[in-house]
């Protein structure tokens, strides 16, 4: 019996151009779903990002949310396995679902493993993607993209089975739907009904599009005039748009030995009702955090896509505990790779990150120079909403005396507890 990580593949439930449905069962016997992607499709890296960024929206998402109980999208065939209906994440990617039983019949004897040759029934008319009907949200009309006719792999379409798999001709992108970066003005706000749709919409239509360019939604109007398209170019930033430095880092941090998360030991401010203060306001940071009673925040610079603040205790003009706070976006596609990236652009005295993922990674120093001085640095990763896909970074870079070093532990676990868990 063919199996995904941990759980037991016992039957195909239903299926589509780049992956099937499973019911399975984890060690303990418990029924769970999984949703598996097929070899063509994981052949494409596009297909696997636009996978892993499906099922993330969905797993954090309050009103459209899918319990995910393990998952692998690094593997041969990436899965998720959900006690849920994991087939979500394909209709999140526009994919028609076609239960096996109606469509082949009776497949319990073919391998789980094989490439399916024989292609679900859709017609040259009929696009590969979930018809949407239309509906009312705050936000930019979107438009499909064209097929494009380059297979998803490369290689000539006579070289490859029949698929009917949908081809990428552009990077996949899960920025929001108008193609540019949220305006720091607007970081922190509420979230806003139908947000996800939208954001799944404006996914579905960089990754697959509609055949003949056909309208994929009809957003708020609703009139006789063509709704405009999405940006065809991926959302890129420079250096200084990002605040980063021209230069690599000369001692960046080590990968971190384990996936394991270990043990939270820094002290916070909970339970203390005295000489602690809230820091909230500050333009372009998009959250607040709690910092010892007498620390300030001044902004260093601010460019089109990052804001850079010190923040601590200053005598004679000069921090002698505290330092950097730096907020910036990340890739249009904050995946596993554009988080390490950025956290490789960071100083961090050759030492080994910690931190289970590339989510939140830390490292501290109890001996910067030489001396008897407390270095910590944070690197995380958040949502400036909670129907948002990842699209921002925090950088805390801090240093303070041995006899205060708790004092930029306290922070941050503020800044790690505001926005990690938004």
């Amino acid at each position: 019996m063919s199996t995904a990580g941990p759980y037991r593949l016992e039957h195909r439930l239903s299926t589509c151009t780049v992956g099937d449905v499973w019911s399975g069962a984890d060690a303990q016997g418990r029924p769970v779903t999984v949703a598996r992607l097929n070899e063509l499709a994981s052949a494409d890296d596009r297909w696997r990002g636009a996978f892993a960024a499906a099922t993330e929206t969905l797993a954090r998402s309050e009103t459209d949310h899918l319990p995910v109980a393990g998952a692998d999208h690094d593997g041969e065939r990436p899965w998720v396995a959900s006690a849920d209906d994991a087939g979500e994440i394909f209709r999140a990617l526009g994919q028609v679902l076609t239960s096996v039983d109606t469509a082949f019949g009776n497949t319990e004897d073919q391998d789980p493993d094989g490439v399916r040759t024989e292609p679900a029934p859709v017609t040259e008319a009929e696009p590969p993607t979930r018809p949407l009907e239309p509906v009312t949200v705050s936000a930019q009309p979107v438009s499909a993209v064209p097929v494009s006719s380059r297979p998803a792999s490369g290689h000539p379409l006579s070289e490859r089975p029949t698929s009917a798999l949908p081809a990428f001709d552009r990077p996949v992108s899960a920025v929001p739907v108008s193609g540019a970066p949220m305006p720091y003005a607007q970081i922190g706000r509420p979230p806003q009904p139908g947000r996800l749709l939208v954001l799944i919409v404006g996914l579905v239509s960089l990754l697959v599009g509609v055949a003949g360019g056909a309208t994929a939604v009809a957003l708020a109007g609703g009139g006789d005039e063509p709704a405009p398209a999405v940006s065809a170019a991926p959302v890129t930033y420079t250096d200084a748009q990002l605040l980063l430095p021209s230069t690599p880092p000369t001692a960046p941090g080590l990968a971190p030995e384990t996936d394991e998360w270990p043990d939270n030991t820094w002290p916070s401010f909970e339970g203390q009702t005295s000489g602690v203060t809230e820091i909230t306001g500050l333009d372009g940071l998009g959250f607040g955090f709690l910092a010892p009673e007498g620390w300030t925040c001044t902004m260093a610079e601010k460019a089109s896509d990052a804001v850079h603040y010190r923040c601590g205790v200053s005598s004679g003009g000069q921090l002698t505990v505290g330092g950097d706070l730096t907020v910036r976006a990340c890739a249009a596609v904050c995946d596993d790779k554009a988080r390490v990236g950025l956290r490789a652009r960071e100083e961090a005295w050759g030492l080994r990150w910690t931190g289970g993922t590339t989510l939140q990674s830390w490292v501290e120093n109890p001996a910067v120079g030489g001396k008897q001085e407390f270095g910590l640095v944070y690197v995380g990763f958040w949502r400036t909403a909670a129907e948002e896909v990842l699209n921002r970074e925090v950088v805390l870079r801090m240093t303070a005396p041995a006899a205060s070093a708790d004092d930029v532990k306290k922070v941050a676990y503020s800044v790690r507890d505001r926005t990690y868990t938004q």
